[in-house]
């Protein structure tokens, strides 16, 4: 998936929408929570990326947010989560029962961090 600043088209809804990314300024994405990436298929609309966005912190909970997760995908397709404090800390499941409402290693991964 190649990201240029300038007019897109959702790739859900077929809006259109001005995107920041690769620009002087960052993206008016950047401002959401850092749950990147999303999908493969392309950019979203605002309304559609807040909606994709809302869907996983209530699938996933802290883990969607946490800089500790890895997101994966089952086999079945599914959203998984890797804890990494898994390899060092056994309090933490490899794989953490989904949402996880309250995480005693839990960390915000920052906005900043975001490609």
């Amino acid at each position: 998936m190649t990201i240029s600043a300038g007019n897109e088209k959702c790739v859900r809804c077929g809006a259109a929408f001005e995107c920041g990314a690769g620009g002087e300024a960052p993206c008016w994405c950047a401002e959401l929570p850092p749950v990147m990436p999303l999908t493969e298929e392309g950019c979203l609309c605002r309304k559609c990326l807040r909606a994709e966005i809302d869907s996983l912190l209530t699938q996933a909970g802290q883990c969607a947010l946490c800089v500790h997760a890895q997101r994966l995908v089952s086999k079945g397709g599914s959203p998984i989560y890797l804890c990494g404090l898994a390899k060092s800390d056994e309090r933490f499941a490899k794989f953490p029962r989904l949402p996880m409402k309250a995480c005693p290693g839990y960390k915000p991964a920052s906005t900043a961090a975001r490609p």
